[in-house]
């Protein structure tokens, strides 16, 4: 079985898409599996994913040009300049990109389609609802090549980018199969997304990088650790907020903040004038394994305030190094999260925050005992041994065009396989 995994590009290093195509592709080559990593734009040689994919030894295709990528580089950097010194023009600017976009993909929709059938795929895996992965599915429609499309937030969401997702959804019907990252995920599909021929859950796959290395155990510091986009959307100022009313009950928590984003500066600045900046450590981005492992063994509690989600990835890491989790009830991320490795919080809502960060930090064993929950839940749920049979299970379905794969499939053990 060939397997193709498609997308329009790589958006840098804090990318759950991103993260979740590499892992798919490195742990299935690895396992002995034909792969190739179809972009319809390339990416610089030294982007850390792209790299991890030539170390696997997977073939990595791409059809536009280097000088192409770099021209929509360069106008993604003027349009988020504009957009962030005029915020009134984020709609429109978003709707203009949106069009340009969609023109410029549905160009290199043919090379597309010439380079699966050179690829000989039997299936092309989809991921990230963008004019680029309808251009895609349509090549893919057009050279015979059945297509997963894997939903990795909710349909419609953000809000702001909506108006995408309704043309997006004319390209659903030449797909195959729809795989959604978790059964609540997979039942807000079926409700915004009716007629879809076929649903399934496709969980995320988190690398064990802990290699054995025991859970931190406490210390003098309760480290509190935020690790996605600095941007609105994640809640970065929300846990900024209350980690500062936190530290009015309890002073030995410190917060550690891994990415980078728009919202940096500002969040920064905050910081100093909630008088918490000597215990904020921005650490920046992480790229590799190696920063990824350091940062995590560092911390006592994960927070994660999200205002929409799907299953993030940094939270099945968390849970990998056997951390308890505070998260935004929203997404898939009560499926994720059991009253046993985490708390749930409502979205924006500073004060529960600050309450839940209070409560896990003053008490040592029951972080302990979430953290070893949260361990033995990744286990379960994100990694490699538990979803791999499940991937393999869905592209032989989908390869094979059957309806149920009764003949076609292993038996899946995964506690959130299901089709629909």
């Amino acid at each position: 079985m060939r397997i193709v995994l498609a997308k329009t590009q790589f958006l840098g290093a804090i990318s759950g898409a991103d993260e979740t195509l590499v892992t798919y592709a490195t742990l299935l080559q690895g396992q002995g599996h034909d792969v190739s990593v179809l972009l319809l734009f390339p990416c610089p040689p030294q982007d850390q994913r792209y790299l991890r994919l030539q170390a696997a030894g997977v073939s990595v295709v791409t059809i536009a040009s280097t000088p192409v990528r770099a021209t929509l580089e360069a106008a993604r950097g003027v349009a988020r300049r504009v957009m962030d010194t005029f915020p009134p023009a984020q709609k429109l600017l978003r709707k203009r990109a949106h069009e340009i976009s969609s023109g410029l993909t549905f160009k290199y929709q043919p090379r597309c389609a010439e380079a699966l059938r050179a690829l000989r795929a039997d299936l092309v895996h989809v991921v990230t609802p963008d004019p680029g992965a309808m251009a895609l599915i349509r090549a893919a429609h057009a050279a015979g090549v059945p297509v997963l499309y894997q939903e990795l937030g909710i349909p419609y969401h953000p809000p702001d980018f909506a108006f995408s997702y309704q043309e997006f959804t004319a390209v659903l019907p030449l797909c195959a199969e729809v795989a959604a990252l978790s059964p609540s995920l997979a039942r807000q599909c079926r409700e915004r997304l009716p007629d879809l021929k076929r649903l399934s859950v496709l969980p995320i796959i988190a690398n064990d990088l802990r290699n054995g290395h025991p859970a931190r155990d406490g210390g003098a510091e309760v480290n509190v650790g935020f690790a996605a986009r600095i941007e609105h959307l994640k809640g970065p100022l929300t846990l900024l907020e209350s980690f500062a009313l936190a530290r009015r009950s309890d002073a030995r928590l410190r917060l550690l903040v891994a990415g980078a984003g728009s919202l940096e500066p500002k969040l920064k600045s905050r910081a100093a004038a909630l008088g918490v900046a000597a215990d904020c450590e921005f650490v920046g981005l992480y790229t590799n394994a190696a920063q990824r492992k350091a940062f995590m063994e560092r911390l006592d509690i994960f927070a994660l305030p999200s205002l929409t989600e799907g299953t993030p990835n940094s939270i099945a890491e968390a849970m990998s190094f056997g951390v308890p989790v505070i998260a935004s009830d929203v997404g898939g991320i009560p499926d994720t999260l059991t009253a046993q490795t985490g708390v749930l919080v409502s979205p924006g809502d500073v004060a529960t925050l600050a309450e839940a960060l209070v409560s896990v930090a003053r008490d040592a064993d029951s972080r302990r005992r979430m953290g070893r929950a949260a361990r033995e839940r990744y286990e379960t749920l994100f990694s490699p041994q538990a979803v791999l049979p499940t991937l393999l299970n869905v592209y032989r379905r989908v390869a094979d065009g059957s309806l149920h794969g009764a003949d076609a499939t292993e038996p899946d053990a995964h506690p959130w396989a299901q089709v629909c």
